[in-house]
């Protein structure tokens, strides 16, 4: 392996990303997966469960507070650690409690509190989201930003095996408040790491400099043309539109079909996570060699059809080779399109306002994850597994079709200028 390439990736600013991406994907993993098993074990119905997917509306919404984020300082430790790992430690000092609380509560009989405290954690993790993305934005140069792609999804990843599997295994030997709280004790360990490697950086010492709330929407309304702008707002929609209603119902659809838990944290929360980290870095490559657009029609294929191994396993049955077949496909699809996603958004935003900008970007994708996917459960108990990922599947076409008319134009657009 290149001896260059490995240096590359382990400066200190690409490892802090990596340990950024840790700490953001352990609550999402936990509220989006990790939960929905919790309340598939505890017997609650999957209609209610699939409910549960508009706990994560603060992600979907994250832009209405991120320009506070943005342009305010955080009302502690902003003189020692500076303005984003300042706000990073902070939301700490109310995920922590959150978490272990949510442990104490029984299912079936706290159900309406549980969903309190998912939301409140989901509002800090989103909170948490914006200041990362900044962070990483921020941090790295254009070239780099690929690099830091990488590292994020990595650590993200990784974050989501140790609230994944990593709480399935340690279900078997603790209760669940003392599994939340091993992971919060996880979670402090990984922030001290990213505050020891970022600090007294210069880049977060210069001089604070407060904007209006609505100067990061009026640069990006301005910088681009409102047809632009409303292209870009759909694509982001639906490019994973499809793959984010499957996924939703992954997990109950593993528990119903008949896995155990550690057959699922096995192939899903292991395994899983190892073939999405590979799609990742192919999707990097991809995008250096391809470019984003065609990069990111690649990945569409991958992601849509992919979808299609859910129906052959609801026929096949709790059979575990097909179980691990259905993931390797869907997980490196997952995320082969997440790596050029991902770069696609980091390169829309200005870096003055990546904040709010990017906030703004991922919301729009995560209405996707909300609103649009909380029926599943209802279409599952109506129409079977089947129906559901076979529609799963058509939902996903509408991101292609954008896709390739986007790719049209900005071809007419390039010649236009090449012949003038």
């Amino acid at each position: 392996m290149n001896l260059n390439l490995i240096k590359f990736y382990f400066k200190k600013n690409l490892i802090s990303i990596f340990f950024m991406g840790i700490i953001s994907g352990i609550p999402l993993y936990l509220i989006l997966s990790t939960l929905f098993i919790w309340l598939t074990r505890e017997g609650v119905d999957i209609s209610t469960i699939g409910l549960f997917a508009l706990t994560s509306i603060p992600w979907s919404i994250k832009f209405l507070w991120s320009p506070i984020l943005d342009n305010y300082k955080s009302p502690l430790f902003y003189n020692l650690f500076g303005h984003r790992p300042s706000w990073l430690l902070l939301i700490q000092f109310f995920m922590i409690p959150s978490l272990i609380l949510l442990g104490t509560f029984n299912p079936n009989n706290d159900i309406g509190i549980i969903a309190i405290l998912a939301l409140v954690i989901a509002f800090l993790s989103a909170s948490q989201d914006i200041v990362i993305d900044a962070f990483r934005i921020e941090i790295l140069d254009d070239k780099s930003q690929g690099a830091g792609v990488a590292m994020t999804q990595l650590g993200y990843r990784l974050g989501g095996i140790i609230s994944g599997a990593g709480t399935l295994y340690l279900k078997e030997f603790f209760s669940w408040v003392q599994v939340f709280t091993l992971l919060s004790i996880m979670i402090t360990l990984v922030v001290i790491t990213i505050l020891t490697l970022t600090y007294k950086k210069s880049v977060f010492k210069k001089k604070f400099e407060r904007r209006s709330i609505i100067d990061p929407f009026k640069e990006f309304i301005t910088r681009n043309q409102i047809s632009k702008i409303v292209i870009i707002i759909f694509f982001i929609f639906f490019f994973k539109f499809g793959d984010v209603i499957a996924g939703v119902m992954a997990n109950p659809f593993y528990v119903k079909i008949g896995f155990s838990n550690i057959e699922i944290a096995n192939a899903s929360k292991i395994f899983g996570v190892l073939m999405t980290v590979f799609g990742v870095f192919i999707g990097g490559y991809l995008v250096k060699i391809k470019g984003i657009l065609n990069a990111l029609i690649i990945s569409g294929f991958f992601q849509v059809f992919s979808n299609l191994l859910y129906v052959l396993l609801n026929e096949v049955g709790a059979d575990f080779r097909f179980l691990m077949i259905t993931i390797a496909g869907e997980n490196f699809s997952g995320g082969l399109g997440s790596s050029a996603f991902v770069a696609y958004l980091s390169v829309l935003c200005n870096k003055q306002y990546t904040g709010t900008q990017y906030a703004l970007l991922s919301s729009v994708m995560g209405l996707t994850r909300t609103i649009l996917s909380s029926p599943s459960g209802f279409l599952v108990e109506i129409f079977g597994w089947s129906f559901f990922f076979i529609l799963s599947t058509f939902l996903g076409l509408p991101g292609l079709i954008i896709l390739f008319w986007m790719k049209k134009k900005f071809t007419i657009e390039m010649q236009k200028k090449t012949n003038s």
